[in-house]
């Protein structure tokens, strides 16, 4: 050891205790120094770090989540609670829990600076049954024999309360909104009646491209599966409350009465298309003739409604699988079919059976819309239509049926191609499908390939549309996501398949 090392250890020594001056004690404190002056050179050691996250944090039984972790200045990690067993120093792993309830994950680190933790805490909820049962047949009684309608059964009841009634067959329409039932089917129920912002009773008169329904606006709890959308307007057709008995003419005026079973094909509509109120900002902030009006004792005159108080789209309200629905339908071949099972499923990327997964998404622009192109045409306003009983589109040189039916009757079934597109151009893609000749199908069959002219009585809309109606469904998941609604791929309004 030479001089100058051992009179540096003296100095940082009297640094360290505060205790150095006269008196002799230079010599002792240089003698012990080494030792300590050793210590104190040597560079402290970091202490361990941890960091853990579970994504999301919150999910149903039918779910996963990634949980994520990190670690510095660590040498080995030990999982406890909801996970355990040894652990890289950093990783991914996709969790689950079958069972409801709150999940604990706790990752503890150690290094040569000692030992650190962190914890994440996953909560989970019984997944719901989200889907109903969806078939295409006949239709119920008195209907006449219906084509390629699709039909769910609907569960209404008084607001807040047991009292309630399950409807059959009732029409699944991605191309409306609002639940609308026959006025004997719901009568029973004493719904309450939603009042404009008069005080007056309100009606609604609902525009379809094939006619109208006319009827009182009221209140109720709609439930489908396990799923309950509470308090919310839905149309009474035909509703015979002394307010609603004379049909403004501003309502008649747009086509034909579709107020009873046989006209309707069905005991009611479900809409359950791109958006929320059937008719939205516009009839929140001034009255429009034809839809929402102010009655008492038989007449009405438009009046605005607030959106809340609107017919609106009962998946919209729904608690948890709230943004959109999956239309799942069998294919069905040039033959037909004389029935159909498939599935409603509620929500879209909220649990296991309702992911978009790798389906090609068509963003629709304000009003609903996106681009097909057909045989070198742009049609700019389509649409995808359940509640449209084929294919409506302009063919010339598809032969058209006898009398005033609208569809076309092709000698042989017609195999043919069309692009669509999303309306901001962001998505493509071909679609193949047939048409056949609707007259040479017996009477037994409900589901088939059949199109129509586009701005015919079958689907008297505008020939700039083409309107993808239920035979696009068959063989395809199609998704429809509500405006507003967050998934995977973004947010509605879009569809996908």
């Amino acid at each position: 050891m030479n001089k100058r090392w051992t009179s540096f250890a003296a100095t940082a020594l009297c640094l360290l205790l505060a205790a150095c001056g006269g008196g002799g004690g230079g010599t002792t404190s240089a003698s012990t120094s080494p030792a300590m002056s050793a210590q104190a050179a040597t560079p402290a050691v970091s202490a361990p770090t941890v960091s853990l996250a579970l994504t999301p944090a919150s999910m149903t039984t039918a779910q996963s989540s990634q949980l994520t972790w990190s670690s510095t200045n660590a040498t080995s990690c030990t999982a406890s609670g909801a996970w355990s067993g040894s652990q890289a120093t950093s990783g991914a792993l996709t969790v689950s829990q079958s069972t409801a309830g709150s999940y604990i994950y706790t990752l503890s680190c150690t290094g040569a600076g000692g030992t650190a933790n962190a914890s994440g805490t996953l909560t989970v909820s019984t997944a719901l049954n989200n889907s109903a049962a969806l078939v295409v047949d006949s239709g119920p009684d008195g209907a006449g024999g219906a084509i390629n309608t699709p039909y769910v059964s609907v569960t209404v009841c008084r607001p807040g309360t047991s009292i309630c009634q399950t409807i059959d067959h009732v029409l699944v329409d991605t191309g409306s909104y609002g639940l609308r039932l026959l006025a004997p089917l719901s009568s029973a129920l004493s719904l309450p009646t939603v009042k404009t912002p008069s005080g007056a009773d309100a009606g609604e008169c609902g525009q379809f491209v094939s006619g109208y329904t006319w009827g009182a606006v009221r209140q109720a709890d709609v439930k489908m599966a396990d799923e309950t959308a509470s308090a919310i307007s839905i149309q009474v057709i035909g509703d015979t409350a002394s307010s609603y008995a004379n049909v403004p003419s501003s309502c008649s005026n747009v086509g034909s009465n579709l107020g009873t079973l046989s006209a309707l094909g069905a005991n009611g509509v479900l809409g359950i298309g791109l958006f929320k109120q059937d008719c939205g900002a516009s009839c929140a902030s001034r009255a429009q003739s034809g839809t929402y009006y102010a009655c008492s004792a038989g007449s009405c005159t438009a009046s605005a409604m607030p959106l809340a108080s609107q017919v609106s789209n009962p998946v919209a309200s729904f608690a948890v699988n709230n943004n959109g629905v999956i239309v799942v339908l069998p294919a069905v071949g040039t033959d037909g079919a004389t029935s159909l099972s498939g599935s409603l499923i509620f929500g879209v990327d909220t649990q296991a059976n309702n992911a978009i997964g790798t389906a090609t998404v068509y963003r629709a622009n304000s009003v609903g819309d996106f681009s097909t192109t057909y045989k070198g045409r742009v049609y700019s306003a389509s649409f995808i239509d359940s509640g449209s009983n084929g294919y409506f589109f302009n063919d010339s040189s598809l032969r058209q049926c006898g009398g005033s039916s609208g569809f076309y009757c092709p000698s042989s079934p017609q195999s043919l191609s069309a692009v669509n597109s999303s309306y901001d151009g962001s998505s493509s893609g071909t679609v193949t499908f047939s048409v056949v000749n609707i007259d040479n199908l017996s009477d037994s069959i409900t589901a088939a390939q059949v199109g129509g002219v586009q701005g015919s009585r079958s689907s008297p809309s505008s020939s700039g549309a083409f309107d993808w109606g239920l035979p696009f469904f068959y063989g395809r998941r199609v998704y429809v996501v509500i405006e507003s609604g967050s998934t995977n791929s973004g947010a509605g309004p879009f569809w996908a398949y």
